[in-house]
């Protein structure tokens, strides 16, 4: 069962395919007598991450909450809500990972405003019988919202905002008032469909993202510089020497950015060295002094300095909520890597709303030991997970359309 949620998990296997390797091995390894069928396996991962979502967490008066919405299409969007001791975090040499973290609320709602997400953190600290010393997320608007209705309920609690959001707003703000930023997007996008279909398609461009999009840019500056310095010095590419005219007629348009390219870069290296400083030691008392002489290295252009100082500024204010001795967490990125394993593991269906396959996000954090899967499959039946799922889910928009269309089911995989 163990082997089967491994591979599920941290393979990225779908529930076929793992039941299809299991398989396999059992050609090899004898002792795996009995394959389980992808149904099988599915309602294993459900019944696991129902537990990791139910069973009781340690109380204890350090626990940092981090909070963010996953958004599907149809009327529902659900609040996921992870936890961290602050103890724990403290230990830790690297950014958090989803093992590091325990479930602790998720909430499917139809709507979702500064109210509502007042209750669902106060129902999951009686839920839990915990009050967080911290809450982490975004720059969502009904969580910032919810946060100040729910903050004076908790007077002692700190409340922290991610600094990767917090960074791209800053590079948002600058290159928005930066001329050169959007004539050279334009023209990354031009460049895309010429070069498509031509002998120079290796150069591509890379595709901007559409959500977050200031938050990943920095693999489109780095492909004009590296594409600029291969236009001053042409190589041959597999055996083929440059076509020169071609080259200059298509991608000539970077030689305008030069300079430009160099302050996007030096203000990306900023971002990234602050963004990396906080992922690893968080907010605290020295965040400031110790990320200072980092940042003086990359603050040789205008934008980089401004960009330095406003960084500074802000992990100086999200400190200030640290305790002597305590180290904050401020980066969320764990958390938004488990929503999107959660995407992956509903596959196509994440296109259709919210299905009963949301629950692997609880079994995404846990480690299916031998003694924890058995545990769990003690606790948690599959009529449990049904029960669940009508209460908190109703019908999906895929079984809706299998009902006005009179459509076969789904294979399961």
């Amino acid at each position: 069962m163990g082997l089967f949620l491994r591979l599920v998990m941290d393979a990225a296997c779908g529930l076929r395919c793992s039941s299809a390797v299991l398989k396999v091995l059992r050609g090899l390894w004898p002792v795996l007598t009995r394959i389980p069928a992808a149904n099988t396996g599915q309602w294993w991962l459900l019944r696991v991450g129902l537990f990791e979502l139910t069973r009781p967490k340690l109380v204890a008066d350090d626990w940092c909450w981090i909070i963010d919405h996953t958004i599907q299409i149809g009327r529902v969007k659900c609040l996921l809500i992870v936890g961290i001791r602050l103890s724990e975090f403290q230990k830790l040499d690297r950014p958090l990972v989803q093992r590091d973290l325990q479930v602790m609320a998720l909430e499917p709602v139809e709507k979702s405003d500064g109210a509502v997400v007042c209750r669902q953190l106060q129902a999951t600290c009686v839920k839990t019988g915990i009050v967080p010393r911290m809450l982490l997320s975004d720059e969502g608007t009904d969580l910032l919202s919810g946060y100040r209705e729910f903050s004076p309920l908790h007077p002692k609690m700190a409340i922290c905002r991610d600094i990767a959001h917090l960074a791209a707003k800053f590079l948002k703000h600058e290159l928005e008032d930066d001329a050169r930023w959007g004539k050279f997007t334009s023209a990354t996008g031009s460049a895309k469909q010429r070069l498509a279909q031509t002998s120079l398609a290796h150069l591509l461009p890379p595709t901007p993202r559409s959500k977050a999009r200031y938050m990943n840019l920095n693999e489109l500056v780095t492909w004009g510089k590296r594409t600029l310095h291969y236009l001053d010095e042409p190589q041959p590419i597999a055996g083929l020497a440059p076509d020169r005219a071609a080259l200059d007629a298509k991608l000539g348009w970077l030689t305008d950015y030069r300079e430009a390219l160099i302050e996007w870069d030096a203000a990306m290296q900023v971002l990234g060295a602050a963004c990396h400083y906080v992922r690893y030691r968080g907010y605290h008392a020295q965040a400031t002094d110790e990320l200072r002489p980092v940042l003086a290295k990359q603050r040789t252009t205008p934008m980089s300095d401004r960009l330095a100082t406003r960084l500074l500024e802000v992990v100086t204010e999200q400190s200030a909520a640290a305790r002597p001795g305590e180290r904050l967490v401020g980066s969320s990125e764990c958390l938004e890597s488990l929503i999107g394993r959660g995407k992956r593991l509903e596959g196509q269906q994440n296109l259709s709303g919210f299905t009963k396959m949301i629950l692997g996000l609880g079994a995404a954090v846990a480690e299916p030991t031998q003694e924890y899967v058995k545990q769990a499959l003690a606790q948690v039946k599959t009529i449990d997970v049904r029960n669940w799922c009508r209460a908190k889910l109703g019908i999906s928009v895929q079984a809706q359309r299998r009902q006005a269309l009179g459509l076969a089911g789904t294979k399961t995989g």
